[in-house]
């Protein structure tokens, strides 16, 4: 009986702690940067009842309307939550610069830690970005080597929510509507109405297109996989970075220039990027020689880890080696000779010793290419070759660095071998080969027992 009682005023305590976590108010915060889809201007105060850490976002009360209406906001909107006294504390601090944003004239502009030059810098600012003033500081004032520069230092936020101090000499202030609408300044200062479409290419990270269908496929050619390989569009630098198989390029800019629907160019640059989709553009550029190129870019998803795609198909592979010197590690054929793998603790592949192959040379190793090498798990079956064999072992013969890939098939007692034909087909734009396997015209199949069918007279 004490025990349902304990176990009744246990879950009456959970209920009202959820219900107070739910409808209870944890603070109040100021609104920083206007929440224009509500119609909420900075300088606002608002209850906020709900932090999630997951969605990086508050749950706060939409002051706007005339019954309680909660609304989802992301972090960067408000200052943190505290008492009602504070929050008007720091609205008052904020009233001179009320609605004040600013735009930036000069590429790489820094926001830094406290208000003086030689100060850390948190944040880089691209030109023409907007950024929300908040108040002003007293810091000691730049000099060009002759004089002080004209300008004082602001208390600054960025729309992601990066705070500093920031010197005004490169900034344009004028106002924001409660609707984003831009008001008094706006003209003076040159700004246009937000390009989400931009926004959104900018802040991504683009991987050349041909990324998804390795993924999808599992079946990653490590040659032409990396993380190195992508499009940067410098957002927080002002330098571009574009790098493939045969392109490491980089250019420094000073703005973007729409030049009509879905078409930008990067300013100073040869660089000009059509957006297909929130996850596909099409990059455009002249390369050294004056010759015109265009590469397909997509962005892979916030879950993807290129990084980790990589660690697991060298693992994958150096699994399928370890698997076969343990079925092995010797291999012996009447007519074909011996050969005998050993996979490296390491994920590089391993090591081979073929002797007594003197039936299969110059058809299918050359002369003179000695005994020892590495081997490797380079290439992917064809569907239609899935049916009868495992993969593609490529031996590497350390004496004249000659080349055999083979089709391999764990069998009753052995393995079997054929040679494998590689087809590569360049892709001129990306410069990559795309490689394909098929069997080869050879009728050649070659067996060879293990130590333990030899013994069991298989």
């Amino acid at each position: 009986m004490k025990l349902c009682k304990a176990v009744f005023l246990a879950l009456c305590a959970a209920a009202a702690f959820l219900l107070t976590s739910c409808e209870g108010v944890i603070g109040y915060s100021v609104v920083l940067w206007t929440i224009a889809d509500q119609g909420i201007a900075d300088g606002t105060i608002v209850p906020v009842y709900l932090k999630s850490n997951i969605m990086q976002e508050y749950v706060i009360d939409n002051p706007n309307t005339e019954i309680v209406e909660k609304i989802e906001v992301p972090f960067s909107a408000l200052s943190t939550p505290m008492s009602k006294k504070k929050a008007l504390e720091r609205a008052a601090k904020y009233k001179d610069f009320e609605h004040q944003y600013a735009k930036c004239v000069l590429d790489g502009l820094p926001i830094r830690e406290s208000p003086e030059n030689g100060s850390k810098q948190v944040y880089r600012l691209r030109q023409d970005e907007i950024i929300r003033a908040l108040y002003k500081g007293e810091g000691v004032i730049p000099t060009n080597g002759k004089e002080l520069l004209k300008g004082e230092w602001l208390r600054v936020i960025t729309k992601g929510g990066t705070a500093g101090w920031c010197f005004s000499q490169n900034l344009r202030l004028f106002t924001m509507n409660s609707d984003g609408s831009y008001g008094e300044g706006a003209e003076e200062a040159e700004v246009q109405e937000a390009d989400d479409e931009l926004e959104q290419m900018l802040a991504s990270v683009w991987y050349p297109d041909y990324y998804q269908k390795m993924i999808s496929s599992k079946e990653l050619d490590l040659d032409y996989f990396s993380e190195d390989y992508r499009f940067d569009t410098g957002s927080s630098t002002g330098e571009i970075i574009l790098r493939l198989y045969n392109v490491d390029a980089s250019y420094p800019y000073a703005g973007v220039t729409k030049l009509r629907g879905g078409v930008y160019r990067f300013n100073g640059t040869q660089i000009q990027v059509t957006v297909k989709s929130k996850s596909s553009i099409v990059l455009q550029y002249t390369d050294s020689s004056g010759k015109p190129r265009s590469f397909g870019f997509v962005t892979l998803g916030e879950n993807t880890d290129i990084a980790a795609l990589i660690k697991n198909e060298m693992e994958r592979r150096q699994t399928v080696l370890s698997d076969l010197a343990k079925f092995g590690p010797e291999f012996f054929s009447s007519a074909y000779g011996t050969l005998s793998i050993s996979a490296s603790s390491l994920t590089d592949g391993g090591t081979f010793s073929w002797s007594d192959y003197e039936l299969v040379v110059p058809t299918l190793i050359s002369r003179n290419s000695g005994k020892d090498g590495n081997v490797a798990i380079r290439y992917f079956l064809s569907k239609s070759l899935k049916a009868d064999w495992d993969g593609v072992l490529t031996f590497k013969f350390d004496k004249n660095g000659s080349e055999v890939n083979l089709l391999y098939k764990k069998a009753s007692g052995g393995l079997r071998l054929a040679p494998a034909r590689i087809k590569e087909e360049e892709d001129s734009v990306t410069g990559r080969k795309i490689r394909s396997v098929s069997s080869s015209s050879s009728p050649l199949v070659m067996f060879f027992q293990t130590a333990a069918a030899m013994s069991d007279g298989q």
